[in-house]
């Protein structure tokens, strides 16, 4: 464990080494130098967090999507795939997937990229929930498989294999579990029937650390600091000091202080830091609609299916049928919740964990 002068002069060296100008980059203009971090505060504070949220779709891509912050991506998949060997080097691939046919659905990956070896590596980052999320990223990683095909009778279907890691701010099933990984397999003796197609899905609320000590895995302590990020609450320098005292290997530090160096927004051009306020009110509106959505529905289910309980045991002209229709509201009301939240594509397993319905009752309505 460094001592605290140690940790000081790290973070000092640190911030001289990164003072240089940065080289330009396609699509992205170059600023002129490193600003210590402003103090942060959470999304919606009156004061603005000074570090960039990963979340945030041009946030992400400009911090792993990019030629310079090409480490960061190599770093992240390292981390999150846990392989045998380690990826060295990747090469960013057009990350749009143009339909063959008129009409076709076209694709737009967040990050892509090949290796080497041809292995393909596409990662989706999802921020509010969505029906089907499973089937997505599936047909995703089949529209890369079937860009491998090629003309002619000479192709005998060899295909390369592809990483699909899907990084979600929700969780779409009712035993959520952080990561979970998915493979092709017969059904009894778990025999693998290809390993071209290796999905991975990442609930992030299932991380629930309150420090980066508190992180079992090393992909874990990546996301709990991306978590952070997200948050806000921290500075850079607060961020950086966690990763010094932490003892991580200099390879795995350096990934770390990188990533946040790159989302220090003072160190932003005028033009990029325009580029990323654009998009976080965007991500910050689409989230405020989709909270109203839900609450909306929620008091709307409640109010309605009260109403038609009361209703019902007026009729009856019984207290008893009043207090059974009360209770048969409340359970109507329950409908309406859920029926209001399949409506907006909510995802049946999230409605059900709201609810207290089962999967089958939701998919019926």
């Amino acid at each position: 464990m460094e001592t605290s002068r140690s940790i000081e002069q790290g973070l000092k060296e640190k911030s001289f080494a990164k003072g240089v100008e940065r080289e330009q980059v396609s699509g992205l203009s170059k600023p002129n130098s490193r600003v210590e971090a402003d103090v942060c505060a959470a999304d919606g504070s009156n004061r603005q967090s000074s570090v960039m949220n990963p979340f945030v779709d041009w946030g992400f891509k400009y911090l792993f999507g990019t030629e310079r912050n090409k480490r960061n991506l190599v770093g992240f998949l390292n981390l999150v795939l846990e392989l045998e060997c380690p990826i060295v080097d990747v090469e960013y691939l057009n990350n749009e997937n143009i339909p063959h046919e008129a009409g076709g659905r076209e694709c737009v990956f967040d990050v892509l990229c090949i290796d080497k070896s041809g292995t393909r590596f596409l990662i989706e980052v999802q921020n509010a929930p969505i029906s089907y999320i499973r089937n997505r990223i599936l047909y995703y990683t089949c529209r890369l498989i079937e860009q491998m095909g090629q003309p002619g009778e000479k192709w005998n279907y060899n295909i390369d294999k592809v990483y699909s890691i899907c990084l979600m701010n929700f969780m779409y099933e009712q035993d959520p579990v952080l990561k979970r990984e998915f493979m092709l397999q017969e059904s009894y003796t778990g025999t693998l029937f290809t390993d071209r197609i290796h999905i991975v899905m990442l609930q992030l609320p299932c991380l629930e650390a309150k420090s980066m000590s508190e992180c079992n895995m090393l992909y874990e302590k990546l996301l709990y600091l991306l978590l952070q990020m997200k948050k806000g609450m921290s500075t850079i320098e607060e961020l950086k000091r966690q990763v010094y005292e932490h003892g991580l290997n200099e390879e795995i530090r350096e990934t770390f202080l990188n990533v946040l160096d790159e989302a220090n927004l003072a160190s932003l051009s005028k033009s990029d830091k325009a580029l990323y306020e654009a998009r976080l009110k965007s991500y910050r509106d689409n989230r405020a609609c989709l909270d109203y959505a839900i609450e909306t529905g929620i008091r709307q289910g409640i109010e309605q299916g009260i109403e038609q309980g009361l209703e019902l045991g007026e009729e009856r002209g019984l207290m008893k049928g009043r207090e059974e229709g009360l209770a048969e509201g409340v359970a109507q009301g329950k409908l309406e919740i859920a029926r209001s939240m399949k409506n907006k594509g909510l995802d049946i397993g999230l409605i059900a964990e709201c609810t207290g319905l089962s999967e089958f009752e939701i998919e019926k309505l």
